[in-house]
This record gives structure tokens, C-alpha cells and sequence, in this order.
């Protein structure tokens, strides 16, 4: 499609109150303003693939509310390799700052070492009030050993869906949160209050370190609300599991092979740990937003060659617990377990280390910024607004200690969630631009 150029007027009315844009999936129409307005026939969007959610339907034809470079910063993004580790984070956060600068907004990057950087933007109502806070990830898991359909750096625009890893989780959600935030730039200080903060972090995917460091040297302040944009289908998510990665060594005394009882298996006796581990009971119980508390072990390495006795074992165990567990309570089950163990069997010796622990998230539903998604969420389709909980961690963990409420909401489907092929719908990435946009205007409003 041809789009001849045209004014950019500014429209202040309903839902069509910012610039307005729908992508060409081949090539953007820009012109002089941030924000344009293109118009496509319904015809031309489902040659796309575009679905009619996230689109604003008028008779035969349809508006997408999103920024004019909103697909192509996606793609360049997705085309930053911000693999962790060793994350390489910091050309993304300068990239996002030079997109900052553009929009006449100032940023700080906090510089943890060579490759891993924090990213922390405010701007301010023209009156006190709330704090509200847009929080997204920087960096993404490999992409595996599995052949891809499109490169995994490309950003690769195919049947409606932009693919490469880190699409839907999360460069996705990140960046409609940074449009959003660059629109409220737009809007004059003295039709809103309080403050809206945009902070993307390092390292979230091997342990919310990026965030652990954001509240620990107070790079972030004190907030009231923050929405993190993970995966969820642009639904709503008040709850989530907290993490406990252990690694347990067992100790053995080494021998040849063809003479086992002259040594001692570290293999077998991790082994017997392991099985006794499978019927411990490490407390908590079922929410209503989420499942039993699990664990799995997830790596066992023991030994150096086919003909020598094993005389050191590891393994790793992935505990995800309810919001509320005592994790210290379930590191000394395990100790006490470990420690009749080796009452039984004085060869058996083992070393059990935390190598990560984060609390799990429980927000009010009665909360303002819970009431306030659920409102926006109903609004544009009903039915959407119900809360869910998620099996996996966040930021939240590290965040929730700094006060404040907090919820997960992004445009990424969790089931792409690092996976060979991972896509974002173009049209669930626009709606969720909109989506924050609307809550932004809620929760920041001074009425």
C-alpha cells in the first residue's frame, strides 16, 4: 500500500486522542510529525494478517493507535543481541536513550560493568500525586541450538507477527511502554500529577539483578504503582511465584572403576538425596490465582571419566513457591534432610548453597492500580479484565520490597515465552501501546 502525504493534525478527542498510525508491514509511512494517521482497508489489513483486536473498527476501514516508528524501533531492538549473559545490555539502554532524547526526554544509564547497564527516565505533572512506574527487562535468553523460521535478530515482519528473540518476551512490552511514556510527554504538565517513571533493567532473565541493583543503590525511588510489561496477552496479572535455586554437592572419595567399594560414590549418594528430596514436604499451599509450590531438579553432573569413581556430584533444584513462604524455612528442611542422611550413612556428605532467592507477588486486588487496568481492560473489550496469576518470577520480586503496588501486564503471549520462533502479534504490541496509555491517564489523572 501507497500512502500519499497529508497534514498531521492533532486530535483531542476519545480514543483517537493521540497521533494515530497503521504500519505497511513491509515499510512504515512517516512523515514530519511523531505521530501520523494512515488508514487501511480491511481487505489490505487481512492480506497482512493484522486481526481485528487491538484495531479500532470505523465501517470498512481501521485505525491502529501507535507511534509511526513503533514497528521499526521493534525490529531494530530485537536486532540488538542483548543475550543473557553476558546480556550486552548497555547498547540497548544508549539506544533507548538516543530515542529519549529525540522525544525531548532526558535519561540516566547506571553502568554496572562493561556489557550490563540500568535505564532510568522521569517525567513530572504539574501537580504532586502519584508515582507510577513502567518497568521492562533489557536483556533475553539464548536462542537455543534449534533452527529458526527467520533469523532470531531479524525482527522479521511475517503474517502479521514481528519474530526474534525477545519479541514477546520482552522487547515487546519494553517498547510499548517507552511509546506510551513518550506520549505522556505530549501532554501538558497542568492536565496531569505526580510522577511516571520508564526504568528497564539488566540481568532479569538469570536472577532480576538489574533490579535487585536499581533498589539497592536507590537508582529507582519509592512508587506507588508499577506495571512490568511480561508476556500475558495484554491480560492482567496480580500474582506470581517466587523462586529458590539451590545447588547441592556431594562429596565421595574417588577409586578406579572396576574397584567401586574401595571409594565413595558421590553419584549414588546425591542420588539417594535426590529421591529423599521427591517426598519432603517443603510447606505452602494452593492460592486461588496459583498452583501448589513445585520443584525440579534441573541439571546432575558427577564425575570425570567412564573408569573412575565419581568423588564430587551437583545438581541444581528450581523451587517456585507460593507469595508468603518462608524460604529460609525450606533451605533448613533440606538441611535437616540432608543431615539424617548423613546420620544413616556416614560416607554421605553434602553442601547445600542459595544461589537465588525472590519472594513471590501478591497485589490487592482492591488496589488503585489493579482497579484502574481493569477498568481500562473492560473498556476496550469486556470480558478481559479478569486477574490471573503466572508460575513465573519478575522484576516484581526484587521490586516489591521498595513499597508499592505492582502488576505484570504486556502484549507478548507467555507461551512464546523463550521458545525457537518466538513472535509478538503486531496488532496485541499496538493495542498494549494504547492499553498503557489509557491507564497512564487513569491513574496519573488530577481529577
Amino acid at each position: 500500500m501507497t500512502c500519499a502525504p497529508f497534514p498531521c493534525p492533532r486530535i483531542d478527542t476519545g480514543l483517537l486522542s493521540a497521533y494515530i498510525c497503521i504500519l505497511d508491514t513491509k515499510k512504515l509511512a512517516i512523515d514530519s510529525c511523531p505521530w501520523s494517521i494512515v488508514f487501511r482497508p480491511r481487505a489490505d489489513r487481512v492480506a497482512v494478517g493484522l486481526r481485528e483486536s487491538g484495531l479500532v473498527k470505523n465501517n470498512d476501514l481501521a485505525v491502529a493507535e501507535a507511534p509511526c516508528d513503533a514497528l521499526a524501533f521493534l525490529q531494530q531492538v530485537v536486532g540488538c543481541n542483548t543475550v543473557s549473559p553476558p546480556g550486552n545490555e548497555i547498547v540497548l539502554a544508549r539506544i533507548i536513550e538516543a530515542r529519549l532524547a529525540e522525544a525531548g526526554i532526558a535519561a540516566q544509564i547506571f553502568r554496572e560493568n562493561e556489557h550490563q547497564a540500568n535505564l532510568i527516565a522521569t517525567l513530572k505533572g504539574g501537580a504532586p500525586g502519584p508515582r507510577l512506574v513502567l518497568s521492562g527487562h533489557l536483556d533475553t535468553v539464548p536462542i537455543g541450538d534449534a533452527p529458526w523460521k527467520h533469523d532470531p535478530f531479524s525482527g522479521a515482519v511475517d503474517d502479521g507477527h514481528v519474530y526474534g528473540r525477545g519479541t514477546a518476551d520482552m522487547k515487546g512490552g519494553l517498547l510499548a511502554l517507552l511509546y506510551a511514556f513518550m506520549r505522556q510527554k505530549e501532554i501538558a504538565p497542568d492536565q496531569w500529577c505526580g510522577e511516571l517513571v520508564f526504568a528497564a533493567t539488566y540481568a532479569e532473565e538469570v536472577g532480576a539483578l538489574g533490579a535487585a541493583t536499581m533498589v539497592r543503590e536507590r537508582q529507582i525511588p519509592e512508587f506507588d504503582a508499577m506495571i512490568i510489561a511480561e508476556p500475558t496477552s495484554n491480560g492482567l496479572v496480580i500474582a506470581h511465584k517466587g523462586v529458590l535455586w539451590l545447588r547441592v554437592t556431594s562429596f565421595g572419595r574417588t577409586a578406579h572403576g572396576s574397584m567401586p567399594t574401595a571409594g565413595t560414590n558421590a553419584v549414588d549418594k546425591l542420588h539417594l538425596f535426590y529421591e529423599r528430596l521427591k517426598s519432603l514436604d517443603l510447606g505452602g499451599s494452593t492460592t486461588p490465582l496459583l498452583s501448589d509450590p513445585t520443584f525440579a531438579v534441573t541439571t546432575f553432573n558427577g564425575g570425570s571419566n567412564t573408569n573412575v569413581i565419581p568423588d564430587l556430584c551437583r545438581m541444581t533444584i528450581d523451587i517456585r513457591t507460593v507469595p508468603g513462604q518462608d524460604h529460609r524455612a525450606i533451605v533448613a528442611r533440606i538441611e535437616a534432610m540432608a543431615a539424617a542422611l548423613a546420620m544413616e550413612d556416614p560416607q554421605a556428605r553434602f553442601e547445600i548453597e542459595t544461589t537465588l532467592d525472590l519472594p513471590g507477588l501478591l497485589t490487592d486486588e482492591a488496589s488503585r492500580i489493579v482497579a484502574d487496568c481493569r477498568s481500562v481492560l473492560a473498556e476496550r473489550a469486556p470480558g478481559t479484565d479478569t486477574v490471573r496469576g503466572a508460575q513465573y518470577f519478575t522484576d516484581a520480586s526484587a521490586f516489591a520490597a521498595h513499597g508499592g503496588d505492582i502488576v505484570i501486564l504486556g502484549p507478548g503471549a507467555p507461551e512464546q515465552a523463550h521458545q525457537t520462533d518466538e513472535h509478538l502479534a503486531i496488532d496485541a504490541y499496538f493495542g498494549a501501546i494504547e492499553i498503557y496509555r489509557r491507564i497512564i491517564g487513569r491513574f496519573l489523572s488530577r481529577s
